[in-house]
């Protein structure tokens, strides 16, 4: 049977039907094994997906570049003994301005035969596009912006075909909705207290978002489901432009006229978080509003966007993003990991800034480099890996990486169960993923559906990944605005099936409510 196998292969080889720079087409059970080749020049090409010039494609490649001069500097790497240097290749898919996908897969389309591996990507809607080049050609491509759920349901339900398919960042919009709902009832315990208010008296709240897959179809409805049991009512939900500031200028106008939140949730992950933050601050300057903002926004990780109020104590002179509440990735003094300071101040050095949520392409390059040393091997002089065997590594837990993000970086794997006919993740697999008997969690199959614990999205909770709760405050002594996370925060969490939340990070600081609050609401 194994002499039969191996001339069917064979046979395969000499006619020219496997694809250059693989073996096998790996479709189906009984194909060839798809074996990735990295040549004889010591190279391995990272195809870096973003648009070149936006701060989402600019920072990924800078994440990239700066986990490339460690690694290479520090030897490469080692596959049996021989060094490998990982390279860069940009392509520049001009997805944060053109949602469609059709100058992303025509980029991804001209570069996929000269690149190994790919990492990137931002905004669903193109990505969903253009990463068909990706699987079509068989390799590997690495999320590092797209949010959306939709992205690995696909590896759910046609494994076989969208296995090459792995999230790095961010938590997908199940999980980012579960982040600012947490990040919601903390800000608003602070204005209750403030305010002297009863732990369980009523608040307000209005949502903006991103009129864009990841934000309207599944994050905005927990939102709206999940703040009755907050004691938050949302007085009225906006859908705005992704794109223009005309929707977000008229929504905050409305807001103005017509309610008076103490919480605006925006979800933006484009520039108009620049339009939503300035025009928020004109009506709150003029006390037509007094609302602390708690949600995403993408813009508010970076200093650029508010260079000009950055030394200066009014935010009215443009450090409009001031004491807001954002979901974030890293923050200043912040300290995740062993790794997390060092990187980041590797990465402010270089950049002169924060670094976005998308450089996670730096974690992603040290996770491939760890996975390389462990399933590549050497053939003929040249250094080469399995897809399947690269897969099933990501795929075990025991393979977690740490990184800047999280302790330990791990991924859903395939359903191991079915409830109702839908697959879910089965009790060994939650054991092996969460060990939820350590903070007293039983299992129960229905709290681990696909979605939202799909296949290749990475792990959220408490021992992985969380989003911070990120705020700029004034730091008196070097004169300055920096960014610090406020959450997780000691005291304000408990242990659910993802694990226990009540806890911080060293350098977390303690939470400043916007002044305004006490001076619109109070009595």
């Amino acid at each position: 049977m194994k002499k039969i196998i191996f001339l069917i292969i064979a046979t395969l080889l000499v006619i020219g039907l496997v694809m250059p720079g693989c073996e096998g087409e790996g479709e189906g059970e009984g194909e060839p094994e798809v074996i990735w080749n990295f040549g004889d020049d010591g190279e391995i090409v990272i195809g870096i997906a973003g648009e070149v010039g936006h701060p989402t494609g600019d920072m990924a490649f800078l994440g990239a570049t700066l986990a490339v001069g460690a690694i290479n500097g520090a030897g490469g790497v080692d596959i049996d003994g021989t060094a490998h240097d990982f390279t860069l290749q940009m392509i520049d898919t001009q997805e944060a301005t053109d949602e469609t996908g059709a100058s992303g897969t025509a980029a991804m389309t001209a570069a996929i035969d000269s690149v190994d591996f790919v990492m990137g990507g931002f905004r669903t809607e193109a990505l969903l596009s253009y990463r068909e080049v990706v699987m079509d050609a068989e390799k590997m491509f690495f999320d590092c912006g797209a949010a959306t759920s939709e992205l690995c349901e696909s590896v759910v339900d046609e494994y076989a075909d969208y296995r090459y398919f792995m999230k790095t960042t961010p938590p997908n919009e199940y999980f980012l909705a579960d982040g600012i709902l947490r990040h919601v009832g903390f800000v608003a315990g602070q204005i209750r207290t403030a305010l002297n208010l009863t732990p369980d008296a009523n608040l307000d709240a209005c949502i903006l978002a991103e009129d864009l897959v990841w934000s309207r179809d599944e994050l905005v409805p927990k939102l709206e489901a999940g703040l009755p049991g907050l004691d938050i009512t949302n007085l009225e939900t906006y859908l705005v432009s992704s794109l223009t500031p005309d929707s977000t200028v008229a929504s905050l106008a409305d807001i103005a006229a017509n309610y008076d939140p103490h919480i605006i949730i925006p979800v933006y992950s484009g520039t108009m978080g620049v339009a939503f933050a300035g025009t928020l601050l004109g009506y709150i300057g003029a006390d037509a509003l007094g609302p602390v903002p708690v949600g995403i926004n993408v813009m508010a990780q970076l200093k650029l966007p508010w260079t000009l109020g950055l030394n200066s104590t009014d935010p009215a002179d443009g450090m409009y993003v001031a004491f807001n509440v954002f979901l974030d990735t890293w923050a200043e003094e912040c300290a995740q990991t062993a790794l997390t300071l060092p990187f980041l101040g590797a990465f402010m050095g270089y950049a002169g800034d924060y670094p976005l949520y998308t450089a996670a392409t730096y974690d992603a390059l040290f996770a491939l480099k760890a996975c390389l040393e462990e399933e590549g091997y050497m053939e003929g002089g040249e250094g080469k890996v399995a897809a399947d065997d690269l897969i099933a590594w990501y795929e075990d837990p025991a393979n977690a990486q740490m990184a800047t993000t999280g302790s330990a970086v791990k991924y859903y794997p395939q359903a191991g169960t079915e409830v109702g006919g839908e697959p879910a993740l089965s009790e060994a697999q939650v054991n092996a993923i969460y060990n939820p008997s350590s903070y007293g969690y039983t299992y129960d199959v229905n709290d681990w559906l696909m979605p939202p614990h799909n296949t290749h999205d990475i792990v959220w909770g408490p021992s992985s990944v969380v989003a911070l709760g990120c705020q700029w405050q004034f730091d008196v002594g070097d004169m300055v605005w920096k960014k610090f996370a406020v959450w997780p925060a000691s005291g304000f969490g408990e242990a659910d099936q993802y694990g226990d939340w009540d806890y911080e990070f060293t350098g977390t600081k303690a939470f400043q409510l916007a002044p305004w609050i006490v001076t619109h609401f109070g009595s």
